[in-house]
């Protein structure tokens, strides 16, 4: 095997002297870092354009790639991913809540800390999931704003994935880097000390300012926590011979609606904004409401003949078939029309609205291209919630009937079996994927899950994009390329200023890209810094893991960021007027303990 890598680096095709390798790779390290803050482009693709790039030209060797592809931390990251989806459905929420507190701030205080602690084992982005709409249905029945406790639910996970190694792809990722590259991995429990310090940090931050700076109510509707009075676009077609069709919009009584706005008009192909109280309305015009959907029933029921909604299969009665869904960031929905996706026979249903970041969005529904994080209103037929589970899975914020789900007698087996595994684990010191592919096995064994719903929760693009990654920063810090440059710094004399600095240059990536591509990019400077000065793993990697996970300041940091945007109608100022706190506070915290 090794004989058939070798034969496959491309770099003995090339001849290049060390001095252009290490221009060239200063010039794709700069790319990368540019593509990933542009925003523009995927940060896979960014890594994956200059990786080719690299390979073509024989800068790069495919054994990079290669021992990336099978590095065990990356699929320990896809392991965990997939078992926390097994585990969500194993948690009962209902009795916890009881206990939480019958005040806000106490009920805010507990949730949070309870989300710290499941994050510290599990990975986040599903227990997030799992508790967005629990949270906001027992917020309304108590009459609070679910506004008040999903922006710091979020937070809570991102500080609670910091307490242990496992506790975040993050660190995992990193881990395998290192690994990569001959530096000593993190321990399992190298997190917890300075895990804990920043976890309370964030959590009192949360706790005390969350009541004051998110408690106003967003200027798009009404009402948060009600489906009927959020604002969204409607899209209601003209009904050919119908009561409107031939009137003007004044004859046909659509000016000076009640919370309701006609935005825009699609005929023949093009989009008529804004829309004349003289114009002719015509047979099967698309005309495009904003505002409260109630108002738009109301609408409905006002000009049954002469608008019409969707489908009679879909038709919104009585509010039982509605319901809200975020769409995750490995749905296979985004950068896709919706027209070209099937979503009605794939989820058995319609999409009635569409919000990005609070806002209703504008234009024709079969020709919008989803984002990661958007939230949906459809309207379900019966077999919704069963499809939804075979598909990747649309994410709830509202609670729905969910299907069925089939009782083999075997699933009480599951819980003490997986005890059962970790301790034969930690006993016989079996390594962490392997532990996790047996509890992979025992959910399969005890009817929670199958190899065909696994294979659904594998996210290719997130491996990817960890392979693509780990890659790079492999040829980086195996090139020398990093530490050439670095020699050529007027660097400070007291390294704790360097890794000072270098934590703080995490941070600000991290803000503004994914915490993997953070990861990536500060990690060949962490393995520089860490020969120049002569350090120690911990004393490099430990700033650089937490400086990648301080993803407070922007929606688009972190994956459970985009899934509590929507469900809360936050806004960029609502995480700046909390997330801001948090980081001064988690900064100060992380310098502290680990500088």
């Amino acid at each position: 095997m090794d004989e058939i890598r070798d034969q496959l680096n491309l770099n003995e095709l090339f001849s290049h002297t060390p001095q252009m390798s290490h221009y060239v790779y200063v010039v794709a390290f700069f790319c990368i870092v540019i593509g990933l803050l542009w925003g523009r482009f995927k940060a896979m693709h960014v890594f994956g354009f200059t990786v080719l790039a690299l390979l073509v030209s024989g800068f790069m060797g495919i054994k990079h790639l290669y021992s990336a592809a099978v590095n065990p931390s990356l699929l320990t990251v896809m392991a965990l991913i997939a078992l926390t989806s097994v585990l969500k459905r194993q948690i009962r929420l209902e009795r916890a809540f009881k206990l939480l507190g019958k005040k806000p701030r106490t009920f805010l205080f507990g949730i949070t800390g309870f989300t710290a602690v499941l994050s510290a084992l599990v990975n986040n982005t599903p227990i997030v999931a799992l508790l967005i709409p629990s949270i906001k249905t027992h917020a309304r029945k108590k009459g609070w704003s679910a506004r008040l406790f999903l922006l710091p639910l979020s937070f809570a996970a991102v500080a609670g994935g910091t307490i242990t190694l496992i506790g975040t792809s993050t660190n995992l990722v990193l881990n395998g880097m290192m690994l990569e590259n001959g530096i000593e991995g993190f321990g399992f429990f190298d997190f917890v000390l300075p895990g804990l310090a920043v976890s309370a940090g964030v959590l009192i931050v949360s706790i005390l300012l969350a009541p004051v700076v998110l408690k106003k109510e967003p200027a798009t509707s009404t009402s948060t926590e009600n489906v009927e009075e959020r604002a969204y676009t409607t899209e209601l077609k003209v009904i050919p011979k119908g009561s409107m069709d031939g009137k003007t919009v004044k004859e046909a009584k659509l000016r000076n609606l009640p919370e309701l706005y006609l935005a825009e008009l699609y005929r023949d192909g093009k989009f008529i904004s804004p829309v004349g109280p003289k114009e002719v309305l015509q047979a099967n015009d698309t005309l495009f409401f904003t505002g409260a959907l109630d108002s738009v029933n109301e609408l409905l029921d006002q000009f049954p003949y002469g608008l019409s909604n969707v489908e009679e299969k879909f038709k919104v009665e009585g509010r039982s078939n509605l319901l809200e869904v975020i769409v995750p960031n490995n749905s296979d929905l985004i950068d896709l029309p919706l027209k070209e996706t099937n979503f009605r026979s794939r989820y058995d249903a319609v999409i009635i609205g569409v919000q990005r970041g609070g806002q209703p969005l504008s234009g024709k529904i079969g020709r919008m291209v989803l984002q990661a994080g958007d939230l949906l209103l459809l309207a379900t037929g019966s077999a919704f919630a069963e499809r939804n589970q075979k598909n990747t899975p649309l994410i709830p914020i509202t609670e729905y009937d969910r299907v069925a789900e089939n009782k083999l007698g075997r699933e009480r087996y599951f819980l003490p079996s997986l005890f059962a595994i970790a301790i034969a684990g930690y006993m016989l010191s079996w390594t962490l994927l392997l532990t996790l592919a047996l509890m992979l096995v025992s959910a399969i064994a005890c009817g929670l899950t199958h190899a065909d719903k696994l294979k659904q929760e594998f996210n290719t693009q997130l491996f990817a994009l960890l392979v693509l990654s780990v890659a790079f920063g492999s040829a980086v810090v195996e090139g020398g390329h990093a530490s050439y440059f670095i020699q050529q710094l007027a660097l400070p004399e007291n390294p704790t200023l360097a890794i000072a600095g270098l934590f703080v240059g995490t941070l600000l990536l991290t803000n503004f890209m994914t915490n993997v591509s953070a990861v990536a990019i500060a990690f060949p400077v962490g393995a520089a810094l860490m020969q120049q000065y002569g350090l120690g793993n911990l004393q490099v990697f430990l700033p650089v893991a937490f400086g990648a996970s301080a993803s407070f300041l922007t929606p688009t940091s972190y994956q459970t960021h985009l899934m509590v945007m929507g469900a809360g109608q936050y806004t960029q100022k609502d995480f700046i007027r909390l997330g801001l706190p948090v980081l001064l506070m988690y900064s100060a915290v992380a310098l502290w303990v680990l500088l």
